[in-house]
């Protein structure tokens, strides 16, 4: 089996993003007197579970328009993320190797408007496109999120690693028949065989599913 594309979950695959957008968040949810006093720590576990973020954001956390005003001011803000420690060579060692490469992120925030912190990262000029919940607008998931991709690709998902770096994702994706890659920024247990440390190890991966 050859693949022939990635599918790349943005924060915290790619990049250290939630600290900063995590400091967004207080903010946002005060607004609507929902105060989170916890630390950033502490916050990313509570992400990692299911229902994410529920149990401090209550109703919040399923409102479509909440994160998508939350994302908005994270990149008004222009406080980027950090591009975490050998993806850029991954990903260009990925490219000489013929792949191509996609970013499809769960922000409730549409591509273009991420196009300059793209452009920051240096994925710009990595990637062939982008995605995110923000495109696709309310009541949709990661499942029609990775099938959109799949379908800008034009390639069967037999073809295709979905890289990520929360379990979640994997589980709500797990009947499109892609090659799912777990990356253990946080979580460790992963419904997948394929658990890496960080994206930097993905060529290799890649290498070795190609045969």
């Amino acid at each position: 089996m050859v693949i022939k594309a990635l599918i790349l979950d943005l924060d915290m695959t790619l990049v250290n993003t939630l600290p900063k957008f995590l400091a967004i968040l207080r903010d946002c949810a005060a607004r609507y007197g929902v105060m989170i006093s916890d630390d950033t720590n502490h916050l990313l576990s509570i992400y990692y579970r299911d229902p994410s973020l529920s149990e401090v954001l209550h109703d919040l956390s399923r409102n479509y328009w909440f994160w998508h005003n939350c994302w908005l001011e994270y990149i008004n803000r222009r406080s980027y993320g950090e591009v975490f420690p050998g993806v850029l060579d991954a990903l260009r060692t990925l490219r000489n190797m013929g792949k191509r490469l996609m970013i499809a992120t769960g922000r409730e925030l549409e591509c273009w408007r991420m196009d300059d912190e793209l452009k920051h990262y240096g994925f710009k000029e990595l990637i062939e496109g982008c995605v995110s919940l923000g495109d696709l607008g309310p009541g949709h998931d990661k499942f029609d999120l990775i099938k959109r991709a799949l379908n800008m690709l034009n390639l069967e998902p037999r073809f295709v690693a979905y890289v990520t770096d929360h379990p979640r994702d994997i589980l709500m994706v797990n009947g499109l028949g892609t090659i799912n890659i777990g990356v253990a920024t946080w979580a460790k247990d992963f419904p997948t065989r394929i658990v890496i440390r960080g994206v930097y190890e993905l060529p290799r991966v890649i290498h070795e599913l190609d045969g």
